[in-house]
């Protein structure tokens, strides 16, 4: 059971993630522009898709949260998978656009960064969005939210850029220029990885594909426990968002009355919502079978 402290840090996850997004963002790039740092200057950029990130995190959570109305009988949880479909376009975008200026600096032998500050900053950065990594992993899989894990996804690749800028820093100061550079590219492979695993699992959940066979075989279990099942007719699970809705046909005894077949059914129900965490609803028809 989620405490009220874990419902507080997810109210506050995209503002939290937006502020040091931010504040990361503008820092670095500053800092990388003075002292010609390429792998900071990439480093920083993928700080400012945070920010665009951080506030789908939020438009995402605000409308995948609504009830289920007439016209969204399954709720809002889609709006989710859109957002993290968007979160990994733009980065792929944006690493492409990072791998060519990359690039044209190893072709044109550009110096590298040897100023100490450049370490400095990449330090506080990478400590920065660290914490920022665990406390949105935390959130993420304690309400199961795709946006929310993406977000985290993403802040991880951030922190390994920011230490293979460090990287990049000793290497010029000892007359190896080309690593910095090098380094952005690097960070160029780390972002098409991870956008491409978010991208992958986003388009799986808006194609509705079926939940992992480990958790239907445990929902079948679940279903079986209830006396005065007989069998399962169809079992449909899918994941929306945040949640995981279920419809699915059980069969009773044909002597049994209406009303001790609709008993039965909710127990069914009952059952899997007690003993399957972030279930949205679940959808129990009986039909009449004979031993």
């Amino acid at each position: 059971m989620r405490s009220a402290d874990c419902q507080n840090c997810h109210n506050r996850i995209g503002w939290v993630g937006l502020f040091i997004s931010i504040l990361i963002g503008a820092f670095t790039i500053i800092i990388g522009i003075l002292t010609n740092s390429k792998a900071l200057i990439a480093a920083s950029l993928c700080s400012g898709i945070d920010v665009a990130t951080a506030l789908t995190v939020l438009l995402g959570l605000k409308y995948s949260g609504k009830p289920i109305d007439l016209e969204h009988p399954y709720g809002h949880g889609k709006v989710e998978f859109i957002v993290v479909s968007g979160i990994s376009i733009l980065l792929m975008v944006s690493a492409g656009i990072l791998l060519f200026h990359s690039a044209r600096s190893i072709f044109q032998h550009e110096p590298g960064p040897e100023h100490l500050m450049t370490l400095a900053v990449a330090v506080v950065a990478a400590t920065a969005t660290e914490i920022k990594y665990r406390y949105a992993k935390c959130v993420g899989r304690q309400f199961n939210s795709p946006a929310i894990l993406s977000h985290a996804e993403h802040a991880r690749v951030d922190v390994i850029s920011f230490a293979a800028v460090g990287v990049g820093v000793v290497c010029a100061r000892i007359g190896i220029h080309f690593v910095d550079p090098l380094i952005a590219i690097f960070e160029i492979v780390h972002i098409f990885r991870a956008s491409y695993k978010m991208l992958k699992e986003s388009i799986k959940g808006l194609m509705d594909v079926s939940l992992p066979e480990t958790k239907t075989v445990d929902i079948k279990k679940m279903v079986a426990e209830v006396k005065g099942v007989r069998g399962i007719n169809y079992l449909f699970a899918r994941q929306l968002g945040q949640h995981i809705w279920i419809e699915l046909s059980i069969f009773i005894d044909p002597d049994i009355t209406i009303w001790e077949g609709k008993t039965i059914a909710q127990r069914v129900r009952t059952n899997i919502l007690d003993n399957l965490n972030h279930v949205g609803n679940v959808q129990v028809q009986f039909l009449p079978k004979a031993a």
